[in-house]
């Protein structure tokens, strides 16, 4: 929230007055897995030292945490991880200065899936790099989108059964699953045209309409999409397809939208950085943020400083 120090677990129905349940001590990669339980990682480790590693669990309602991988990391996206919709399956990366690996963790057991080499040092763009790590709504897949290991595929969509490769990229970046069955939404780096690939149709293009979107978010049940889009000047400006048929652009200068309810997208207020910017876009967010209402198609100013994970997810209703 708007001045805290620590996160807070909210309900946020009703997105003008969100309601605090409970306060969270950890680290700032929690994620919300189920309506009683989060997760998160952490590491020892460091880019050339590496360290102990883990992914760890918490039940809201007992206290209780457990450890549910532990490895030797700390090298670039080491910990990133994501959940099946039902909990069952859990898929995460480590990595350090030997190499990247993709795990996918099951109750038949702990199996790398992909193995790549570790990721060099450089700079990012915020507009064209991404990670993204997720299982498809229906729970048959999960996909690893990356635009920075210097081999393999950066796009990889693989069966949860197995972790065979069902189709792959070389070059794929700003993906994310829709809200049901298994579509993959993303696009190529520098590139405008987004691509869907489809588990029942094969790939096509998903909109006629050419958007560099940038970080898209999924909300839990309807098919509607909210991402970023930086017009020629750079500034940034949040739009919504409303399911998948229809898209506008919402006012003001706005980033990072994150669904928190079936109706609501959370986004912030950039303003122009001038000297500050350093290798950035022109633009950065001021502190301020805001709440949407597509079906009021109202903004309102909002106490929520930044939003970790909503639950459910996509596949969880």
């Amino acid at each position: 929230m708007q001045g805290a120090t620590t996160p807070v677990l909210a309900d946020v129905s009703d997105a003008r007055n969100p309601r605090a349940i409970c306060t969270i001590t950890g680290p700032p990669t929690l994620q919300i897995v189920t309506q009683t339980m989060i997760s998160w990682s952490a590491t020892q480790g460091m880019p050339g030292t590496s360290g102990p590693s883990l992914v760890a669990a918490l039940d809201l309602f007992t206290g209780t945490a457990t450890v549910v991988a532990s490895w030797t990391g700390g090298g670039f996206m080491d910990g990133l991880h994501a959940w099946s919709p039902d909990r069952s399956l859990l898929a995460y990366v480590t990595s350090d200065s030997n190499g990247l690996n993709l795990h996918l963790l099951s109750g038949g057991g702990d199996r790398v899936v992909a193995a790549m080499n570790a990721v060099p040092g450089r700079g990012v763009n915020p507009s064209e790099d991404d990670t993204f790590l997720g299982f498809s709504p229906d729970g048959a897949y999960f996909a690893f989108v990356q635009t920075f290991t210097p081999n393999g595929d950066h796009l990889q969509i693989r069966k949860t059964i197995d972790g065979s490769v069902v189709y792959s990229q070389s070059a794929g970046t700003m993906a994310t699953w829709g809200s049901s069955g298994a579509r993959l939404y993303f696009r190529k780096p520098a590139e405008n045209v987004i691509t869907l690939w489809d588990a029942s149709g094969g790939v096509s293009q998903a909109f006629g309409q050419r958007l560099a979107w940038i970080r898209p978010k999924a909300d839990a049940g309807d098919d509607n999409l909210a991402f970023t889009v930086r017009d020629s000047t750079g500034t940034p400006h949040v739009w919504v397809y409303r399911a998948l048929r229809t898209g506008a652009q919402l006012p003001n200068v706005r980033s990072s939208p994150v669904w928190i309810n079936p109706v609501t997208v959370f986004d912030v207020e950039e303003a122009s950085c001038g000297t500050a910017c350093g290798p950035g876009p022109a633009t950065q967010p001021n502190g301020k943020t805001f709440t949407y209402d597509v079906t009021r198609q109202a903004e309102d100013p909002s106490r929520i400083n930044q939003v970790l994970g909503a639950w459910p997810r996509p596949g969880q209703i």
